[in-house]
């Protein structure tokens, strides 16, 4: 069981880590100054499907084609992205609004700028996990197509 887990550490961090990013999306999205004011719901999607792409490249992961396998973390890789750049195109303007015009904001809309960043940070620590283990995956077995000649 221990090898497995530290196989599959990368993996497992930045399930862990889109999660959390995940959820505090959600609460940021539905309370405080940001309520009300709608959810993205691709950026949930993308996420779900990141996670679901993680969860089966890990579940099944000695049992899968090299390929595959590789196709499954592009997948997460790709969809992380795509939701980082939804939840940080999502808080422009609330960041424009406190940085760029700092007259009479709530402190309410500060609070709700820095748990957004601290969602972003979690998509982060996703993407750069995801691109660590694309670099050191060591267990693949990849077919070698040669040329016959005669």
């Amino acid at each position: 069981m221990a090898t497995s887990i530290k196989t599959h550490v990368a993996e497992i961090v930045a399930m862990a880590a889109t999660f959390v990013g995940l959820v505090i999306y959600i609460v940021n999205s539905a309370t405080g100054y940001m309520a009300g004011q709608g959810m993205n719901v691709p950026l949930i999607a993308l996420s779900v499907v990141a996670v679901i792409a993680l969860v089966s490249r890990t579940a099944a992961r000695n049992r899968l084609p090299a390929v595959l396998a590789d196709v499954l973390l592009i997948i997460s890789e790709v969809m992380l992205l795509a939701s980082f750049a939804q939840f940080v195109l999502a808080r422009v303007r609330l960041a424009a609004d406190i940085y760029f015009i700092p007259v009479n904001y709530p402190a309410s809309e500060q609070t709700s700028l820095n748990v957004a960043l601290i969602g972003v940070g979690c998509y982060l620590v996703a993407i750069i996990a995801l691109v660590v283990e694309s670099f050191t995956a060591k267990d693949r077995h990849y077919a070698v197509i040669m040329a016959e000649t005669e």
